[in-house]
């Protein structure tokens, strides 16, 4: 029978034009992705009368990692998971899998009948298997973002070149509706899974706490400015925040997670860039372009190619240092020193200052034109004494490092000592905090537990300096009973909000609350679940 007969009278059209509408759906309207990419897949297995049919997503493609979205078929969950491993399973192709996804073109198994024989996947060979399998590619970068796998049994049924060329395009309509769906799926999963504190890339710094600023940073800077500082040409970001607050440890963060990582982290202080040596610390020069200048140099941006350049204390350098930087923020360029040609540099810049910017700029320090360059993507970091909740954890990140360098053991702080700690208003942040935790285990002795008479003989002026009022209510001191209870409780549901992305059935599972109860709370404390520390509207409440 000709190859077209054979798929005119096996295929279910009526199912397959189901499929594409669903996607046009999904093109058309907002609505639930994943419920329309689900009925539409389901749809296209239906209409190819697959045997097996699979969804995987690709979560990485270095090493591969794959999740299975949809399974349709007669695979046990035992196999499913052997195909997100790529390993083997009886009529599934990992070579198969893996050549598609790394060659974006769609592929066909045909029935053993019209083999050649050549290039057979050891777990297909003898089988009555024909397989179609195709990438799902997004339409801007063009990298596999999915893929489907159809295995069908017999020679009736077999597929063939027709079937090949309409999945390719169906799954090139599926990128384009469902392209953005699938990468924030993938983000929203990788984020879980750090905020779940599984995994973390090697030598990445942590961003201790649980308050909801801290896990409003974390969230922010996964969603936004990981994804930015990824794109090519990426504009320059800004750290704002007081001293000590770890402006420097959030940009080492947003290099340790994004692509970026494997290139240069290079971080300059421009408090140290003089007006006459700014362009060659910079740009770099010729050997011989000035006197002293002994050999070439690449300068800053050259030698962070391709990975991110931090400059701390931006705010420091004079008008005429910031006037050098305006040419390579905005056309990714530079002009060594004694050169005359441009050199294209793929960098992503992030800077920080503990200076008030529109002040700097009132009295002439800081250039409105330089400060127009960076001033849309700012990440602002509130003072410890703004996030009492995450000192206790703090304190004991950094009395555990200190033990460990200094291979000696301590009982950890007694509650008086930790209740005096916590009211402190650490005026010198994060920064002054680890300083004072390793006078602390310096001074105590091995086997002892850190007691409030050691902090005021290692630290007398905190005995004297005024309680921080934000602590009260987490210390229950000088606050009311409802004050504290309320705050405490507004503290405790906004965290969980945060930690599970606004979803309020989540939230209520994990607090141990009726649905009833927990509305009762929100209404009570004023909490709006659709907006999460201030980002873009969340999961929407549950109804009732």
């Amino acid at each position: 029978m000709p190859e077209d007969d054979r798929n005119t009278r096996v295929r279910h059209y009526p199912q397959l034009f189901r499929a594409m509408n669903e996607v046009l759906r999904g093109l058309s309207q907002d609505g639930n992705e994943q419920e329309t990419l689900r009925e539409s897949f389901q749809a296209v297995a239906e209409g190819f009368g697959a045997h097996n049919a699979l969804l995987l997503v690709v979560e990485q493609q270095e090493p591969l990692a794959l999740r299975c979205a949809y399974a349709r078929g007669k695979l046990s969950a035992d196999q499913i998971r052997a195909c997100e491993r790529g390993e083997s399973v009886k009529g599934v192709s990992p070579s198969l899998i893996r050549r598609v996804i790394a060659g974006g073109q769609p592929e066909l198994v045909p029935h053993p009948l019209d083999r050649s024989g050549g290039g057979e996947s050891a777990s297909l060979k003898g089988e009555e298997y024909s397989i179609l399998c195709a990438p799902i590619l997004d339409s801007v970068q063009g990298k596999t973002l999915a893929v489907m796998y159809f295995q069908n049994i017999g020679v009736a049924s077999a597929y063939g070149k027709a079937d090949r060329d309409w999945l390719e395009g169906y799954a090139a309509a599926v990128g384009r509706a469902f392209g953005l769906h699938f990468e924030q799926q993938r983000r929203e999963r990788a984020l879980e899974e750090l905020l779940q504190g599984s995994t973390r890339p090697e030598n990445a710094p942590h961003l201790i706490g649980d308050s909801t600023h801290i896990q409003a940073l974390r969230r922010e800077l996964h969603e936004t400015y990981i994804p930015a500082l990824e794109a090519t040409e990426p504009e320059p970001m800004l750290i704002l925040g007081e001293r000590g607050t770890g402006k420097d440890l959030v940009a080492r963060y947003l290099y340790a997670y994004s692509g970026r990582a494997k290139r240069a982290f290079v971080a300059v202080n421009c408090a140290e860039i003089t007006d006459e040596l700014a362009g060659s610390r910079f740009f770099g020069h010729k050997r011989g372009a000035f006197t002293g200048a002994a050999s070439d140099e690449q300068g800053f941006f050259r030698a962070a190619q391709g990975g991110v350049l931090f400059l701390d204390e931006v705010a420091e350098l004079s008008p005429r240092a910031q006037a050098c930087l305006l040419r390579v923020l905005e056309n990714h360029t530079v002009v060594p020193v004694g050169e005359t040609r441009e050199i294209p540099v793929d960098v992503a810049v992030v800077l920080a200052t503990n200076r008030d910017l529109d002040e700097a700029m009132a009295d002439g320090t800081l250039r409105r034109d330089f400060h127009d360059r960076f001033r849309t993507q700012a990440i602002r970091l509130l003072p410890l004494r703004e996030h009492p909740w995450d000192i206790p954890a703090l304190l004991e990140h950094f009395r555990l490092h200190h033990e460990q360098r200094l291979r000696k053991k301590t009982l950890g702080f007694t509650q008086d000592s930790l209740r005096l700690l916590v009211s402190h208003s650490w005026p010198g942040n994060v920064r002054e905090l680890a300083r004072a935790c390793s006078l602390f285990v310096t001074h105590s002795k091995p086997g002892a537990p850190i007691k409030r008479d050691l902090i005021a003989r290692c630290y007398p002026d905190m005995m004297e300096a005024t309680p921080n009022p934000k602590a009260a209510p987490l210390l229950w001191e000088g606050a009311s009973m409802k004050d504290a209870l309320r705050t405490f409780q507004r503290e405790l549901i906004l965290s969980r909000l945060e930690r599970h992305n606004g979803n309020v059935r989540a939230v209520r599972e994990s607090l141990q609350l009726t649905k009833t109860t927990l509305h009762r709370y929100l209404r009570a404390l004023k909490i709006d679940p659709t907006v999460i520390a201030g980002a873009a509207p969340a999961v929407a409440p549950e109804e009732g």
